[in-house]
């Protein structure tokens, strides 16, 4: 008997791990029901005055969004048998949850809108750069991703830039799309906080087009360093469109563009609506200003799309290609979403973009001070390091300082040899 209770409850143990993600959909519907019947008493108590209209219609539209991303994570928590790849695509479904929990907040508490929107903002950048590593993650992987670069031809630029130089081939190639990435996930915080703390000072300037506005400076950096994130996304996935085709990166490319287009361009539009005066004080006595109102409409129509997008993301970011038939160890939920929230990444890659850089910088320094000094000592008339030592542009004590000096040794005793003969 004692055996047959142990069956029987290890026999319910794994049907409940098998469908937990039903299992929190059901609790969520519960409070869902329990939610609605109070949410239509208070639009009763207030006489449905209008604001309170809008709350009840985007608070169900949160509250079927929510569960439909948590249980497509809950299915990737459960088959985690690629944790670096799956850490970034759950990062990305969070889009969802974090866009409608933060509009919605945004709608009762206007008054600490400007703190709600500046979270989900950045938040916005961080999406883009997790879709980037999560392809990087994925070829190299899979391929030696500079040696594949190196014997494909360069990748030519996109229209209208398609009389400018190619882009490099090789591991310079996955700098400079990674750079282009980096630069907005820099910016946008950047912006966000300038435009925080301007506003909370009364003097953003926002919905002025004049250059004495901060918010239309910030607005442009936003613009190009966006639109130059998404270029070289674009870029990387046309270098690599072979190689990526199992990811079905197509699909994912366009649900992470269009929430950002979305949220971005329609915000920009009311804000316009504003300036223009057609959109205007509310008469309601409710206290809402022409910016409430535009304020109120975007995060409205946020929680409306954003439902939308759930429903998109269970389908374009599937747990399915990730299902094995090797019994993986037992994953518990809390903590790969520890793993999750770890963005101890975004550091270590910002500062390896760094690294790399001021490498790239000196190199170019000493390339530039070697023809410098080649062309002045050919108009004088004697090989280079005669009468005078060469100038090292590196910091003595790089790892680069061996391979330049071999190569300063190389390049004088070379043109001696031909001065000599």
């Amino acid at each position: 008997m004692p055996e047959s209770s142990e069956g029987y409850l290890s026999s319910i143990k794994q049907w409940c791990k098998r469908n937990l993600g039903f299992i929190l959909l059901f609790f969520y519907v519960l409070i869902l029901c329990v939610a609605g019947p109070l949410s239509i008493k208070e639009l009763v108590r207030h006489h449905a005055e209008r604001h309170v209209v809008v709350w009840f219609v985007a608070g169900v539209f949160v509250y079927v969004t929510i569960p439909i991303t948590v249980a497509g994570i809950v299915q990737h928590t459960k088959n985690f048998s690629d944790p670096p790849q799956q850490k970034r695509l759950i990062r990305i479904m969070m889009m969802v949850p974090v866009y409608s929990f933060f509009s919605y907040l945004g709608m009762i508490l206007k008054d600490k809108v400007i703190y709600l929107d500046s979270l989900r903002e950045c938040y916005e950048s961080y999406v883009i750069y997790n879709f980037m590593m999560f392809l990087v993650t994925f070829m190299y992987e899979h391929y030696n991703v500079e040696q594949l670069l190196t014997y494909k031809p360069a990748q030519p630029q996109l229209w209208p830039f398609q009389r400018l130089p190619p882009w490099p081939r090789g591991k310079s190639f996955v700098i400079w799309a990674k750079r282009g990435v980096f630069v907005y996930v820099i910016a946008k915080p950047l912006t966000t906080f300038l435009t925080l703390v301007f506003t909370l000072a009364g003097k953003s300037g926002k919905g002025e087009i004049s250059l004495g506005s901060v918010w239309f400076w910030t607005l442009i950096v936003d613009n190009f360093s966006q639109a130059w994130a998404l270029y070289c996304l674009v870029i990387f996935y046309k270098a690599l469109k072979y190689e990526l085709a199992p990811l079905k990166p197509l699909p994912k490319f366009l649900c992470v563009k269009a929430v950002v287009f979305f949220s971005f361009w329609q915000g920009f539009f009311l804000e316009l609506l504003v300036l223009f005066k057609i959109i205007k004080d509310s008469k309601d006595p409710d206290g809402y200003s022409a910016e409430d109102v535009a304020s109120t409409a975007q995060n409205m129509l946020i929680c409306i799309e954003m439902f939308g997008f759930s429903i998109a993301h269970i389908f374009v970011f599937s747990h399915k290609p990730y299902e094995t038939d090797d019994d993986l160890p037992p994953t518990q939920f809390f903590s790969t979403l520890s793993d999750v929230f770890d963005i101890r990444d975004v550091g270590n890659d910002i500062r390896a973009q760094f690294n790399e850089f001021s490498r790239f910088r000196s190199r170019r320094l000493n390339a530039l001070g070697m023809s410098v000094r080649e062309m002045r000592d050919r108009s004088s008339g004697r090989a280079p390091g005669d009468g005078e030592r060469m100038p090292l542009l590196f910091h003595p004590g790089s790892t680069s300082e061996h391979v330049e000096l071999e190569t300063i040794k190389d390049y004088t005793s070379n043109h001696s040899s031909e001065n000599v003969s």
